[in-house]
């Protein structure tokens, strides 16, 4: 839940990824980054680091959530995100730790392994296929609502109506957050990350 930084250009991020788990504890110092979760601790090597994705995640209780997952050469990945979740129902938005923390660990990412790949939004393969399925959605419900109109059912057709508006209003944004494309450790997507106050 807090981000620390010391003159020795350390910094710290922790967050409770899940209600009722325990907090995940990030520490980078150089080129370095120790993940404590509580029951392991882990040294990454930041110069193994072959991807970073920043992704845009649908939170609980309409809490826009944004997501950084760390792929490593051998497979291996760690995740961590902008909400510290402190109960099943209540989350702690992590603003300005988790943008400072984000900013930090891709600029030593890029230091330490500048051939790291820096990625915005969900991988093509995922996301071409989501996109399609809502906008079949959204198609297929404004024939329904078409339908009910032609049939002399204004209430269906308004009921139809207010559907597609709530599944445009969830869906709009996972789709146009998360479409890929690379960016920089100098310019990160800053629509995916927190909007500071």
């Amino acid at each position: 839940m807090t981000l620390q930084t010391s003159s020795l250009m350390t910094q710290t991020y922790s967050h409770s990824p899940k209600p009722f788990s325990g907090p995940i504890s990030f520490t980078l110092k150089g080129s370095k980054l120790t993940v404590d979760s509580g029951r392991k601790v882990h040294e990454v090597q930041l110069g193994a680091v072959d991807t970073v994705r920043m992704t845009f995640e649908p939170g609980r209780l309409a809490q826009r959530s944004f997501r950084t997952k760390v792929i490593m050469r051998d497979g291996k990945s760690f995740t961590f995100s902008s909400l510290s979740w402190k109960s099943l129902v209540e989350a702690q938005e992590m603003t300005r730790e988790y943008r400072a923390f984000t900013h930090a660990l891709c600029d030593a990412i890029v230091r330490a392994n500048p051939d790291a790949k820096l990625v915005a939004g969900k991988p093509w393969g995922l996301w071409l296929p989501a996109s399609a399925l809502a906008v079949a959605s959204l198609l297929a419900m404004a024939y329904l609502i078409w339908q009910a109109v032609q049939m002399g059912a204004p209430r269906v057709a308004l009921l139809g109506a207010l559907l597609a508006a709530v599944g445009v209003w969830q869906i709009e944004p996972m789709i146009r957050l998360n479409k890929p494309r690379p960016f920089r450790s100098e310019a990160l997507p800053e629509e995916l990350l927190p909007k500071g106050s």
